[in-house]
């Protein structure tokens, strides 16, 4: 299945779009880390997802085959962002906790970017009128 990232850089860069399949994703019983094979465009790329990192990407923390299937996605996107680290030549990329939190901040400031952009665009009166007596 081939999905879409939409990915944002710095605050003046334009977004971008990367087309990535997910070949494999399986989750290590024994450590409790997962491995996604996932091809972005013509590149096959190995990402693999410490502990940590699985246990960051959400609340509560789990460590579990179906929290981590709920977000091969997101850590696909992690990967294609470059936050996380590259190894064996770059065809590796390994995901931790500090690459979730960097994401996640990246992630929630480019919300409320929007957020501030549409309560600029709103009249002024408009944004007084919906206040409840």
């Amino acid at each position: 299945m081939q999905r879409r990232l939409l990915l944002n850089g710095d605050a003046g860069s334009k977004e971008m779009k990367v087309p990535h399949d997910v070949v494999t994703a399986s989750l290590n019983a024994r450590d409790k880390s997962g491995r996604i094979d996932v091809r972005f465009g013509a590149d096959m790329k190995t990402v693999i997802v410490s502990r940590r990192a699985l246990l960051s990407v959400a609340s509560p923390p789990r460590a579990t085959e179906v929290r981590f299937l709920q977000y091969v996605d997101a850590f696909c996107e992690i990967a294609a962002s470059g936050l996380g680290s590259k190894e064996a030549g770059g065809d590796v990329v390994m995901i931790t906790a500090n690459d979730v939190r960097r994401w996640r901040r990246a992630w929630q400031s480019s919300e409320m970017a929007g957020i501030r952009t549409a309560h600029r665009s709103m009249p002024p009166d408009a944004a007084s009128s919906k206040r409840v007596a």
